[in-house]
């Protein structure tokens, strides 16, 4: 059996050889046209039925078909066949070969024709290539030809000078390499030359010019150390130019920034350059800080070296605050005009390159380095602002002195201007901060303030202060800062409504500081003491105390006021100049931090009601007759009351009833006000109240600027009220203070006395007047006597001496008619006597009073005539006479 199937397959070996054809050539793809049609179109009809046996006809082809391209199929498929052969299974294995040859085939032809387009794509690459190899051959046999003629045609001597030639070449390309790499060896010099003049730009051009240089040489050995140095020189360059960049932050000059930038656009590093400029403005506003107030800490209280700010902020003393903060504010404003000269010199760059927008980097580099300034000024100021808050609230700055603290003050309000000029910041963390640290001081600064007004009432001796006839609240050191706000304030009130100049936020432009500018805000924080010229030392006929300027009491002329009298010094004590200096200090600080200006301004008005209260309390004590009440105020009491509800406090109260509260003064020893040889203290009476109606009128020319420092309409209309009823009341406090000594000067219960003794039932009309009102003439010329004695050291104005007649015709016309009213009976004659004696007593007094006619004339005159009315008539008269 073995010997039947080594001769069949023999057999197969001789008539089975297979002709394969040529690919690319007509006979393949003609064949393989026509068997893959037919087959196609086979494919076409059974391909949808014989799609899925044909998956599995293949998944039935032996492994071994595919593993190795020399396979012998023929012996594989014999070795398999049985010892005993079976027709019926051997044509079964002949037809499941043909079937797998026949769907292997077909699927081969497929992906033939489907790699048909690149393989014609390879064979026209091939054909190129073909041509490509001809043109070289006949290149080839070209240059060979051509050289077989030099051969013939060429000598030895034409040979020897071409070689020359090329010698001569070679040697003039050495030439030019060796001067080449003299001028690399001579780069450092130059450059030193460049960089010491300042020339940056042509620095890095000569280094960025010779490492490219350098490396057409770096085959030579010294050229390759050269280079290795260059790339050294030019980060020692790099790092020079990081340094003239940091000084900029202190020093800005124009010239070295402009080579700075130009050497940093060579070297391609404009973005990093603006990045490294912002890191050098944070770097030197932290180490100035810091050296800076190293400078002034207490080194006994300092732990260590490595404090941070804020403990080091606390190691400075109190009394080195304001030196240390003007040393800081000053490098601060070194800095930030520095930074607004760079910000400025790119803005101008950029406008002369707007232009020209055909180099795309130089235009993204413009874009980025504008972005940087938009955003660094913020964080800039937000780092300047943390370090002065640093300094500033980690002290105790509420104990300081009020100039020291409104100079500190000032500083800060400096600091909020620059930042909104600077960045448009608000500073709010600061301004909070500030503000409450400001309210917290002048808490404790008004209350001090009113303690010591409380000292001076009770020790002031009420005597004038010798003043210049022109003095007012603005001669005053205080004021001399605000004087030209508060005039123009005053000014545009009439022409300007109240919020187009009362935004406590806003900062006027003609505040702003310009960075332009050489000089720093923080030059002149220095403590500034105007000289005042306010006292009044010549001795002369104007003078307080000239004896030439006393009121005569005698005669009529000497009361009617002229025109030149109104150039006398004004009366005012030290407490009263006292007053004033306090709200000077008040307005510092509302022109200073105006978002406190509502709390200040009330605590302004306080010290007059203040001062009102305490020349009441002092000069009104004692008791006042029954008889002369009349001259009292009841809008004045109401003021009063109100005033001792809200600000004064009672011994027998307690201190936590109310938030701002003061010890009312108790007159000590000094001043007597029972003390008949001085007139019941009337010299000190008119001192005090005059000093009251005095600093009255100075609040008065504070009124325009003090609205417009108010916001809300709350205390807009709060503000009101204070002028209308407070300040205006103080003019009322003359008749109860005059009154009072007029009362116990003159003997009126004598003339009481004498008028209840006076028959007024006669039956014959009298001729000649009663005895009693000689006595009261008598009484009043004493009085007026005694008065000019008193204040022989005062000069008495028109209003003054009104209100004293006032008061006298208050207290005539009361006794007048309660001695009237004594009588128990009175007959016609005992009323033409009435009549006779108050037109006598008139006549005599009309010779003194400079009042004509003497007030509360009418009363009298009307309660004598009543007497004429009928019964019937007297009930109606009652009630419309309730005054008297």
């Amino acid at each position: 059996m073995a010997e039947f199937k080594q001769k069949l397959k023999n057999l197969l070996d001789t008539k089975t050889t297979v002709k394969v054809p040529l690919i690319g050539s007509q006979d393949f793809w003609d064949g393989s046209n026509k068997k893959s049609d037919s087959l196609l179109l086979k494919a076409v009809k059974h391909e949808k039925p014989f799609e899925k046996c044909d998956a599995e006809i293949i998944s039935n082809i032996d492994q071994v078909y595919f593993n190795n391209s020399d396979f012998d199929f023929a012996r594989f498929e014999l070795e398999k066949l049985a010892e005993i052969l079976d027709k019926r299974l051997t044509a079964n294995d002949i037809k499941k070969l043909r079937a797998q040859h026949e769907i292997v085939e077909k699927q081969l032809l497929q992906l033939i024709l489907e790699n048909q387009a690149a393989c014609d794509d390879e064979l026209d690459k091939i054909g190129m290539l073909q041509n490509d190899l001809k043109c070289s051959l006949e290149n080839c046999e070209h240059a060979k030809n051509r050289l077989k003629l030099a051969k013939r045609q060429i000598t030895t001597a034409g040979l020897g000078l071409l070689g020359n030639c090329r010698k001569k070449s070679l040697i003039l390309d050495l030439l030019n390499c060796l001067n080449n790499i003299k001028m690399l060896l001579q780069t450092e010099k130059k450059l030193e030359e460049l960089v010491s003049k300042a020339n940056y730009a042509k620095g890095i051009a000569l280094l960025l010019e010779c490492i490219q240089g350098a490396s057409a040489f770096k085959q030579f050995t010294c050229i390759a150390a050269l280079s290795v140095k260059l790339q050294d020189a030019l980060v020692m360059t790099e790092e020079q130019l990081d340094i003239v960049l940091s000084n900029m932050c202190f020093n800005f000059d124009h010239t070295k920034y402009s080579a700075v930038q130009e050497a940093y656009r060579r070297l391609g590093k404009t973005r990093i350059a603006i990045d490294q400029l912002h890191m050098h403005y944070t770097s030197a506003i932290h180490s100035a800080s810091f050296d800076t107030i190293n400078l002034f800490v207490d080194t006994e209280r300092v732990e260590n070296n490595k404090n941070s700010f804020a403990l080091l902020c606390q190691c400075v003393p109190d009394e080195q605050l304001i030196p240390c903060l003007i040393a800081l504010s000053k490098i601060f404003w070194n800095i930030l005009q520095s930074y607004k000269k760079v910000a400025d010199w790119h803005r101008e760059l950029k406008d002369v390159t707007a232009d020209s927008e055909d180099d795309i980097e130089e235009y993204v580099n413009q874009e980025y380095i504008s972005k940087k300034f938009e955003i660094g000024p913020t964080r800039l100021w937000g780092d300047i602002v943390t370090k002065i808050s640093n300094l500033v609230f980690n002290s105790n700055i509420t104990k300081f002195k009020f100039d020291d603290f409104l100079q500190v003050l000032s500083i800060l309000n400096k600091h909020i201007k620059i930042g909104e000029e600077f960045c448009n910041s608000k500073s709010e963390q600061l301004q909070n901060d500030t503000k409450k640290s400001c309210i917290t001081y002048f808490q404790t600064f008004h209350k001090n303030c009113l303690d010591e007004l409380t000292i001076f009432f009770e020790n002031e001796s009420w005597t004038p202060c010798p003043v210049k006839r022109e003095f007012n609240l603005f001669q005053l050191q205080e004021f001399r800062t605000i004087k030209n706000h508060i005039q123009k304030a005053d000014s545009s009130h009439l022409t300007h409504s109240r919020n187009s100049s009362m935004d406590s936020s806003s900062i006027s432009t003609s505040d702003y500081f310009h960075f332009s500018l050489d000089k720093s805000p923080f030059d002149n924080d220095c403590s500034t003491v105007y000289n005042e010229d306010i006292l009044d030392t010549e001795i002369d006929g104007n003078s307080v105390c000239s004896d030439d300027t006393n009121n005569s009491y005698e005669e009529v002329d000497n009361y009617n006021i002229q025109a030149e009298n109104y150039d006398r010094p004004p009366l005012l004590t030290n407490t009263t100049l006292t007053v004033m200096r306090h709200c000077g200090k008040y307005l510092k600080i509302c022109g200073i931090l105006k978002s406190i200006s509502e709390d200040v301004v009330t605590c302004l008005c306080q010290l007059f009601e203040y001062y009102l209260y305490s020349v009441h309390l002092l000069f009104t004590s004692d008791v006042l007759p029954q008889i002369c009440l009349g001259v009292n105020s009841v809008k004045l009491q109401s003021v009063i009351t109100r005033i001792c509800n809200t600000l004064i406090q009672r011994n027998h109260e307690n201190e936590t009833g109310q938030d701002f509260s003061i010890q009312e003064p108790v007159a000590l020893h000094m001043l007597s006000l029972s003390d008949i040889n001085n007139l019941y203290g009337i010299s000190e009476r008119i001192v005090a109240v005059e000093s009251l109606v005095f600093l009255g009128e100075q609040y008065k020319l504070l009124r325009s600027y003090l609205t417009t420092l108010l916001v809300s309409d709350t205390s807009s209309y709060s503000l009101q009220q204070f002028y209308n009823q407070t300040v205006e009341v103080a003019i009322d406090l003359r008749k109860p203070v005059y009154g009072r000594v007029i009362c116990k000067a003159i003997d009126y219960n004598q003339v009481l006395g004498m008028m209840a003794k006076v028959n007024w039932e006669v039956k014959d009309i009298m001729c000649e007047h009663s005895q009693y009102v000689d006595y009261f003439l008598q009484e009043l010329r004493a009085f007026l006597k005694t008065l000019k004695t008193s204040t022989s050291n005062l000069y008495l104005n028109e209003k003054i001496l009104y209100s004293i007649w006032e008061a006298i015709g208050i207290l005539v016309s009361s006794v007048f008619i309660e001695g009237f009213s004594l009588a128990k009976k009175c007959s016609n004659a005992g009323r033409a006597l009435m009549q006779l004696d108050f037109t006598q007593f008139m006549s005599q007094i009309n010779s003194t009073c400079p009042i004509n006619p003497l007030p509360h004339k009418k009363l009298v005159e009307v309660y004598i005539k009543a007497y004429y009315l009928p019964e019937t008539s007297l009930e109606s008269w009652t009630r419309d006479h309730q005054v008297i």
